[in-house]
């Protein structure tokens, strides 16, 4: 998945589903963090920010943009990392691609 966003927005939030061998992945009293990193020059842009967790059983999570997620431009790398119950962590779920153009 592609999303766009101009430098310095913070909207939209980015919403997601989290699955894994195309099944619902069970967020039940688990915790979401979201990492971004530049695509070139594999700089750590978010290095594990909380995710809202919308849906647990379906999976479905939220990241709320930051002023500073956004404020260069560039491509950039993104994924979540769930933490369950049992203390096991678990990335890799989906890697986004997240472009960021000037603003004009």
């Amino acid at each position: 998945m592609t999303i766009k966003l101009v430098q310095n927005d913070t909207l939209p939030v980015l919403n997601a589903t989290i699955t894994k061998d195309g099944c619902l992945v069970d967020l039940s009293a688990a915790t979401v963090k979201f990492y971004m990193v530049n695509a070139d020059t594999d700089v750590v842009k978010i290095n594990g920010k909380s995710c809202d967790i919308i849906d647990a059983t379906k999976g479905k999570v939220r990241y709320s943009w930051e002023a500073e997620d956004t404020d260069t431009i560039g491509t950039y790398l993104g994924e979540f990392e769930v933490t369950f119950t049992t203390g096991k962590i678990q990335t890799g779920f989906k890697q986004l691609t997240i472009i960021i153009r000037d603003d004009i």
